[in-house]
């Protein structure tokens, strides 16, 4: 679901104009925070940035592995790019070394976004195919380890997707969360749907993704330097923030790409991020 507020330190679900943005923070369950992505967007641009820590999580609760990874992605050679939070794979616990990452939802999203036609359209298009996917994550999970499944599945936000793009000259933010569903009859997903045009009602929307208790604390504490910050700024001063008070989950560097009429650009990227593609 979407927990939405105003400005710093406004209560969840308030809609008063104290400053000149909004904020729109994505929760994800505590099993699954183990990355930092922030989004704004205004009428002429989209910044997006991400740490680049990937942990990897067995069945047994326990974390396998840190990597390094791209964590914003383009979709084909268009000017479409996504930023995903949640699971990354399941191993058994009685193979310790085993983690299984069959399920490729970064290469699904990508060929999901493919295409013509508006980017909404494609979302949600992409939604079908996402829930099937993550329903057979489910599935496995809840065949390997029962006491796993209701811990960390059941009931919980499992995955966000925050899709950035231009469609027809202007920028379109989208976000997409799946809460998991249990019931007698089998999986069901809860989504929660965002789109900026259409449900933003402010010059400028930040959106959070991954863990944000450090993002929560630097606006609380930096409001009105945040404000005036400037997008590219406001993302790297952000992900930066959440990376000082949470080391061990979130990781450096910050990667930032910036998309507008003129197209995208990265703004700064390690170099396993590939070029973007004309």
């Amino acid at each position: 679901m979407l927990s939405l507020s105003c400005c710093p330190g406004a209560a969840a679900g308030s809609f008063r104009m104290k400053t000149m943005f909004m904020i729109i923070i994505l929760l994800v369950p505590s099993a699954a925070l183990a990355t930092s992505i922030v989004a704004v967007r205004n009428s002429n641009e989209i910044v997006i940035g991400a740490d680049s820590s990937t942990t990897l999580t067995r069945s047994d609760g326990a974390s396998e592995g840190g990597m390094e990874k791209c964590k914003i992605v383009q979709a084909g050679r268009q000017e479409t790019f996504f930023a995903s939070s949640g699971l990354a794979g399941i191993g058994p616990a009685k193979q310790p070394g085993s983690i299984y990452p069959a399920y490729d939802l970064k290469g699904l999203i990508a060929r999901g976004l493919e295409g013509g036609g508006p980017v909404g359209a494609r979302v949600d298009s992409l939604e079908k195919v996402l829930v099937l996917k993550l329903s057979q994550i489910a599935e496995r999970a809840s065949k390997d380890d029962a006491g796993f499944f209701v811990e960390r599945f059941a009931g919980r936000q499992l995955f966000t997707v925050i899709i950035a793009a231009m469609d027809d000259g202007r920028p379109v933010l989208l976000a997409r969360t799946f809460t998991l569903n249990v019931s007698s009859s089998g999986f069901s997903f809860v989504i929660g749907r965002y789109a900026c045009p259409g449900d933003c009602r402010a010059p400028s929307v930040t959106v959070f993704a991954g863990q944000t208790g450090g993002l929560r604390r630097y606006l609380r504490e930096n409001g009105a330097i945040a404000s005036g910050a400037g997008p590219v700024n406001l993302v790297r001063n952000l992900v930066e923030f959440e990376i000082s008070r949470a080391p061990a989950s979130v990781g450096p560097p910050v990667d930032i790409l910036r998309l507008t009429g003129d197209g995208a650009e990265w703004i700064q990227k390690k170099s396993i991020c590939p070029d973007i593609r004309k």
